[in-house]
């Protein structure tokens, strides 16, 4: 295998991906259930609220979206929140994972099959991390589909800025920190690295529960997410949607790469969150909550 999607798939489904697992798997009482039935398995997706559509997309790839059942329940006082169990997470399994029943197409066919049995004709799509670059294939391949973006904690939208993700997060290590992911490397010793707040860092991580991320699946669909040579930056300049680039001006997926974004998306801003890291609705959530909500209230 290529050196540089082997380098990719460690470094989107492991490194970055590792602070994307929540402690627990909630369903909020007013989630309402939906399935569609697609090829050997059913695709699951919960429907929070009421009002214009919200798509979130969860990240790594390769992570059940739970971890974002909070944005979700957050943004539902105003919108119809829908959260997908993509494939290959959840309970949206294929009877087996390879590149045949695990693969961008087919998320896509996913995301469209979902809006038509739902009958929206445009909705908002929210990603975060890795979510986000599904996000963006998305508005891509269906931007008549498309009402607006937001876009929290992007991933990189070229794969060659993938190595400096590692090197941010050891950046962010205490010396303790550094040295138990130097002897057990795992996802617990590298997800304080995600943080700002180490005391938050480590509620996260005592909750930890390795279940909620599918590697398979995420090795899967980071090859084509970082395919080597892979530049989102020409495409995403024909797109003319609303879209608000948000990240922790202390994610170690860094500033920079929120810019490049941000420039490459014509009818954007960018807002960054001080003392933050990549998980903003964790750290700085009414900040957070109040730029999205402005964003979308505003009608773009």
């Amino acid at each position: 295998m290529d050196k540089r999607v082997v380098r990719a798939r460690y470094c989107w489904g492991f490194n970055m991906a590792i602070g994307l697992i929540l402690s627990f798997r909630l369903m909020a009482a007013d989630g309402r259930e939906g399935k569609i039935a697609r090829d050997g398995f059913d695709l699951h997706y919960r429907v929070y609220g009421h009002g214009a559509p919200l798509l979130i997309l969860s990240g790594g790839p390769g992570f059940d979206c739970d971890y974002m059942e909070p944005v979700a329940r957050a943004l539902s006082s105003t919108n119809a929140a829908i959260l997908v169990e993509l494939r290959g997470t959840g309970r949206s399994r294929p009877l087996k994972i390879d590149r045949e029943t695990v693969n961008l197409k087919l998320y896509l066919a996913d995301l469209e099959a979902v809006r038509e049995n739902l009958g929206f004709d445009k909705w908002t799509v929210l990603g975060h991390s890795a979510g986000v670059i599904l996000a963006l294939h998305y508005a891509a391949a269906h931007p008549r589909r498309i009402a607006a973006l937001v876009l929290v904690d992007s991933g990189p939208v070229r794969e060659a800025l993938v190595a400096a993700m590692g090197d941010n997060i050891s950046l962010h290590f205490t010396p303790e920190e550094s040295e138990a992911a130097r002897t057990h490397p795992s996802l617990q010793t590298m997800l304080a690295g995600y943080f700002y707040d180490r005391n938050k860092a480590k509620a996260f991580i005592v909750g930890f529960q390795s279940n909620s991320y599918h590697g398979d699946t995420g090795s899967m669909l980071a090859a084509d997410l970082m395919a080597p040579g892979m530049d989102l930056r020409p495409v995403l300049r024909t797109l003319d949607v609303p879209a608000l680039v948000i990240a922790g001006r202390q994610d170690p997926l860094d500033p920079g790469m929120q810019y490049e974004l941000h420039l490459a998306l014509k009818n954007s801003r960018i807002v960054l969150l001080d003392r933050c890291g990549h998980f903003a609705w964790l750290e700085q959530p009414d900040a957070l909550y109040a730029e999205i909500r402005g964003f979308l209230g505003s009608g773009q």
